[in-house]
């Protein structure tokens, strides 16, 4: 135990130190890894990495996630997302004793049929497009309330001709302290490099630093989940601005809020809202939900189910369903 213990704090110690503005969330490879992996985090706003009572399918997020009470925990999540595209996440995880938990999961993006057309316009066929990702994660306890975890990705994208592959790494540490009803937790996602690459051009994967918090405050309905995401990209530009934007108009777009209220033993309510999203899809109508969501928790019997709704504006809105139960 001691060994893992120690290889997943150094791990964790020299991914913290490395230079993190090289490799920011700019990126446009592999995007598909920033999607949220499950209804109940998707309607709390996004990737959180501090939520209290967090499932095995959220260690995508924070591998320190993982806990031991989850294990033989199976879950599987649909994301509708726009036009024709269709995401599917697999999860399950299993605890070995004197070792940690270990979580392995698959994600898999398909963007349907494309029509394939030369220069001069004339049609050559059709092809399909998709993303692939397999992860593996570890996590061990450091203490009663303190666990840290590690996870490698492979990831593959194919898209008619062409063709990328590549590998990354992620880890983080997460502390729950369930009489005050608190946690929080700090990970970083999606350190590596492709193994091949589209036309030849290296291009850098969506890395990211986000560091989270979970508090019930006394006598309020809701659990509050608040995230400060992409701390390694502090610039954050909408379409259309040349300038940074102030201090604090970059700064919320930084944050995501949720928060869950339970409406009886069966039945959770969730609200989120993610100011980025808001600014990059709002269309500044009197009244205006981009980057707001909702959704709801329904637990039957050994099964726990996941709604959530995404809002983007006019372009749409993004649905998930998450399954999950107990082998």
């Amino acid at each position: 135990m001691l060994n893992i213990r120690t290889t997943l704090l150094a791990f964790f110690a020299l991914v913290a130190g490395l230079n993190v503005q090289a490799q920011t969330g700019n990126s446009t490879i592999f995007r598909f890894l920033e999607v949220t992996p499950s209804a109940r985090l998707a309607a709390l706003g996004g990737n959180h990495t501090g939520i209290f009572n967090p499932q095995a399918d959220a260690f995508y997020l924070n591998p320190a996630y993982l806990q031991p009470h989850h294990s033989k925990e199976v879950s599987a999540t649909f994301v509708n997302q726009l036009y024709d595209v269709r995401m599917g996440l697999a999860t399950s995880a299993f605890d070995l004793p004197k070792i940690g938990t270990i979580g392995v999961g698959i994600r898999y993006t398909g963007y349907g049929e494309m029509s394939e057309f030369d220069e001069n316009g004339t049609e050559l066929g059709s092809f399909n497009a998709g993303d692939l990702a397999l992860r593996a994660g570890l996590s061990t306890q450091l203490s009663e309330k303190l666990s840290a975890g590690a996870a490698a990705d492979y990831i593959y994208s194919s898209y008619s001709l062409y063709r990328s592959s590549a590998f990354a790494l992620s880890g983080g540490i997460y502390f729950k302290n369930p009489e005050k009803k608190f946690s929080m937790g700090l990970a970083v996602r999606n350190l590596g490099d492709q193994f091949s690459y589209y036309n030849q051009t290296r291009e850098e994967l969506p890395f990211d630093v986000s560091l989270g918090f979970s508090k019930k405050p006394e006598n309020f309905p809701f659990q509050i989940n608040f995230t400060l995401t992409r701390l390694n990209d502090w610039d954050l530009r909408v379409v259309g601005e040349d300038e940074q934007p102030a201090f604090l108009r970059n700064l919320s777009r930084h944050v995501i809020i949720g928060g869950e209220a339970p409406l009886g033993k069966a039945l959770i309510l969730r609200l989120g809202y993610n100011r980025y999203l808001h600014e990059q899809t709002r269309t500044d109508r009197a009244i205006e939900l981009a980057g707001a969501s909702i959704g709801l928790g329904i637990k039957v019997k050994g099964l726990v189910i996941d709604l959530s709704r995404s809002s983007y504006s006019q372009t749409g809105g993004l649905v998930q369903l998450s399954v999950r139960t107990n082998l």
